[in-house]
């Protein structure tokens, strides 16, 4: 009778696995790994009765093909993520009463709907037990199939070349499914044993067959209790000593003597598999009506007439029903400790990852503290050598003679009080100057125009006071003509840098300028009024 097995897995870099090396154990070929440098080979391996590539129908029909190498590197290159899906496997079991061709046909049946039925590309690889596992124990009836598909769907681009591009929706999460008006990915997976079941059942229905069924034992009220799952370890425990018991028994062979194998099993977990075996198959022999749960048992199909279950029949079931509710006791504690390990698990990377976020912002925070730092010292750094540009460009303009080419120079006694007050007063004017070719030229900095403003505004001070001043010494002078010659003169040298440095000049300074230029042209019309008499200032 066939059984049923359609199971799905991921496969994924978070568990330390390759698209390309699966693909190349499952097909048995060479494969080279692109993205890790490795070359994985496993064309040695037995127990391959074929593997070939299924396209969605839409790329087949654009006659279109892709080799198995370039296939699953493009699978890998296609994720970024370290911990990403770069492939999903199907496991399907083969009916042993199909030929070899019906076998793989409804194999490639079953790839060809999902190729076309999500938009990727499935690598199908048909197994058969090798020798070696059947003398193992293995089941000398147990075909089956490996599905790979991409987890991106496939197109066409430009070049007719094939290229992976979105998530297919069976990878998509259940939140971004159900966004998209869609069941959770458990329906969809139920709904995909359900097709590998009506596939196989149509060619088992053509020869008479008995069908499989999807369905758990307990749905289909069958009181069988599955196995539990042995792992690697355990199944390489059991296989080491059945190798080694039958050594033994070849070796005493070979000597003349004979060696009863040890048949039990050397794991706990054999141990409890051995026992429910023990179980099903008292329940497969017969009916219990009387067992408490009243549950119907399957009874074979032609039972011997005369069979009755003895006592020790009855005594070795409920043994085996003690063993399988422990089992079943065992489960759920082991559920709730899985569960439990899982949340605290869940707890422990939830604060991990909570702690590198904060250890990122801090380091972040630091990183723009330090980024800040180097730029104001930097600022300074600039500002030192701008200050010192400044000093050595102010000590020039200060220590700059005025130009012996002035008109005014020409016509007054330099040594003079008067003299040396107008020499002062042209100096200052030709240093405001000085600082307003400073600051219109290109290589002058925004602080250094700062630092020129405050300089010209000082010398704008100076100005007036140093006028005001020239003034007063005017009125003092005793001899009406000089005071004439000297106010003429201060005031056409006034005015001239009134109107000179009128933008260089602060508004406050502006208007002191007028009130001084008013007083100096007042002054001159007074003495031009005073037709040579005293005018007692």
């Amino acid at each position: 009778m066939a059984i049923f097995i359609a199971s799905t897995k991921s496969i994924s870099r978070s568990n330390g696995q390759s698209a390309v090396a699966s693909a190349s154990y499952r097909a048995g070929v060479e494969l080279d790994d692109k993205r890790y440098g490795k070359t994985h080979d496993y064309s040695k391996r037995s127990g391959v009765m074929s593997a070939d590539i299924i396209l969605p129908t839409a790329l087949a029909s654009a006659y279109t093909d892709i080799s198995r190498s370039d296939l699953w590197n493009k699978a890998e290159a296609a994720e970024k993520r370290k911990d990403a899906r770069v492939a999903r496997e199907w496991l399907v079991n083969l009916p042993h009463e199909l030929s070899e061709q019906d076998r793989k046909s409804i194999a490639h049946q079953f790839a060809q709907t999902l190729a076309d039925r999500y938009g990727t590309i499935a690598d199908c690889a048909i197994h058969k037990p090798t020798q070696r596992e059947i003398e193992r124990g293995a089941d000398p009836r147990n075909f089956h199939a490996h599905i790979m598909f991409t987890t991106r769907t496939a197109e066409l681009n430009d070049n007719n070349e094939i290229i992976l591009t979105d998530k297919a929706t069976i990878e998509l999460s259940d939140n971004k499914r159900r966004s998209l008006g869609m069941e959770r990915v458990n329906v969809e997976i139920k709904e995909v044993r359900q097709l590998w079941e009506q596939i196989a059942n149509e060619k088992l229905a053509e020869y008479d067959h008995e069908l499989i069924d999807s369905r758990s034992y307990a749905a289909q009220g069958i009181d069988i209790e599955p196995q539990i799952k042995m792992g690697s370890v355990a199944t390489k425990l059991e296989r080491d000593k059945y190798e080694s018991e039958r050594e033994k028994a070849e070796q005493a062979n070979k000597k003349g003597e004979v060696y009863e194998i040890d048949e039990t099993p050397a794991t706990i977990r054999g141990k409890i598999n051995l026992m429910i075996n023990e179980r099903n198959r008292l329940v497969r022999t017969r009916e219990l009506a009387d067992l408490r749960e009243k549950q119907l048992f399957i009874v074979p199909a032609a039972p011997t007439p005369e069979y009755k279950p003895s006592q020790d029949s009855n005594d070795e079931l409920e043994q085996a029903e003690s063993v399988v509710e422990r089992v079943k006791q065992v489960r759920i504690q082991r559920q709730i400790a899985k569960e439990a390990a899982e949340a605290l698990e869940k707890r422990r990377i939830a604060q991990q990852q909570r702690d590198i976020a904060d250890k990122k912002e801090r380091e972040r925070l630091l990183a723009q503290e330090e980024a800040r730092q180097a730029k104001r010292e930097q600022r300074r750094a600039q500002i030192a050598k701008e200050e010192a540009a400044f000093k050595a460009q102010h000590d020039h303009i200060s220590h700059q003679g005025l130009s012996d080419q002035h008109r005014l120079l020409k016509i007054i006694d330099q040594k003079s009080d008067f003299g040396q007050h107008l020499s002062t007063l042209l100096h200052l004017d030709q240093q405001m100057s000085a600082w307003q070719r400073y600051r219109s030229e290109p290589s002058t900095t925004d602080h250094q125009k700062q630092l020129a403003d405050r300089e010209q505004h000082e010398i704008g001070s100076h100005i007036i006071g140093h006028s005001q001043q020239l003034l007063d010494h005017i009125k003092s002078i005793s001899d009406l003509s000089t005071r004439k010659t000297h106010t003429k003169t201060l005031e056409r040298v006034f005015d001239d840098i009134k109107d000179r440095q009128q933008s260089a000049l602060s508004p406050e300074h502006q208007r002191q300028m007028r009130t001084v230029s008013t007083e100096i042209t007042g002054y001159s019309r007074d003495i031009n009024r005073s037709r040579g008499m005293s005018l007692g200032f």
